[in-house]
């Protein structure tokens, strides 16, 4: 995928979230903690959009008594993210951030979320109680970031150059730079935490990094344009999908061998596994489809429509659904994931890209 490059602009406070949606989001903070500005960086979800269509009645996720779901969409061409309460499946403000968003990743203590914005070389800590800006972290290209299992390192793809950079995970401070290939974008680790994998979308090869070391141990040759990374449950497989060719390349991990392709769809793209381990969901942006993988049997079983150009899958923490941003169409869909019927559709900004679901 191409980076898109916005017209340059500050994050910086432009209107106050409603105090009847701050109410309808319940768990995110106090209406009287709302009405005293701490969310003054938040503006109203524009209005004139249509309300979610919803064909089926959206049930609303299992959280943890007292808590809601919280859904952010980063919108890389509006350089904003929309916020979207989890009940009632439907958008209730806009957040600025920097310059084109594109994935998220919660904070080590759960506690926030960082925004990674890639042409304004930063992330912006946001803390999920209240939802502001708390903290802006330099930081070059940040594209996609992980921690490690050990919670030492943060593992970032710089999509916008041709590597991957080690930082430490509390400080960031930059650790390492292994050159790995063009557009590194999605990334994985093993269960275990001694694998690091990421795609190269313009080299069409994946890279296997020994996290002991910090050095590149492999590099696979995968099928054009590969995106979304996967490792099973038990280590022994890695999957590729592949925008080229449309395909789902399985590796085994024993000699990092491939042995099996599999068709998902035109320009497969991203990967989300359920929590049982039995599935990975995976996005098809060309056909506006998601195909369901079965991690055992290596077989698509089933495929269901998602509008848009449906580019990130993410699941709510219970497993019951699946949210996909429509990065075409500036839409983003949920989908229930036991059924794979669809609960809602809504507006975002330009072209969503990431998806970010926690319980507050």
């Amino acid at each position: 995928m191409t980076p898109h490059h916005p017209e340059d602009r500050d994050p910086g406070p432009s209107g106050r979230v409603s105090r009847r949606a701050l109410l309808a989001l319940g768990g995110l903070a106090a209406a009287g903690v709302a009405a005293g500005g701490v969310l003054s960086g938040i503006r109203p979800h524009p209005g004139g959009l249509p309300r979610s269509d919803r064909p089926a009645p959206a049930a609303a996720p299992r959280t943890p008594a007292g808590r809601r779901l919280l859904g952010l969409i980063a919108n890389s061409e509006s350089n904003t993210l929309t916020v979207v309460d989890g009940r009632t499946l439907e958008p209730v403000g806009t957040l600025p951030v920097g310059r084109e968003p594109h994935k998220f990743r919660a904070s080590l203590d759960g506690r926030s979320v960082y925004s990674c914005n890639t042409t304004s070389n930063e992330m912006i800590e946001i803390d999920l109680a209240t939802l502001r800006p708390v903290r802006r972290i330099p930081i070059l290209d940040p594209y996609n970031v992980m921690f490690t299992k050990d919670r030492r390192q943060l593992y970032k793809v710089a999509y916008r150059y041709t590597f991957v950079e080690i930082h430490d995970a509390r400080t960031f401070r930059r650790l390492r730079r292994l050159e790995t290939g063009r557009n590194p974008s999605h990334i994985w680790f093993s269960p275990d935490g001694r694998w690091f994998v990421n795609s190269n979308q313009r080299s069409h090869t994946v890279t296997v990094i020994d996290t002991r070391a910090m050095a590149v141990a492999h590099r696979l040759r995968v099928d054009p344009l590969p995106a979304g990374v996967e490792i099973s449950p038990d280590g022994q497989y890695l999957f590729v999908a592949s925008g080229g060719a449309g395909t789902i390349g399985v590796f085994a991990t024993d000699g990092w061998r491939l042995v099996r392709k599999v068709h998902s769809g035109r320009d497969a793209h991203e990967m989300v596994a359920t929590p049982d381990g039995r599935t990975i969901f995976v996005t098809n942006r060309g056909e506006n489809t998601v195909s369901a993988f079965d991690i055992r049997t290596h077989r698509v079983v089933e495929k269901f429509p998602a509008p848009g150009g449906p580019d990130m899958p993410m699941l709510s923490p219970d497993g019951t659904q699946l949210w996909v941003s429509g990065r075409y169409g500036n839409v983003a869909a949920v989908i229930d994931a036991r059924t794979l019927k669809p609960l809602a559709t809504f507006r975002t900004g330009r072209s969503p890209h990431g998806v970010f679901l926690a319980d507050v």
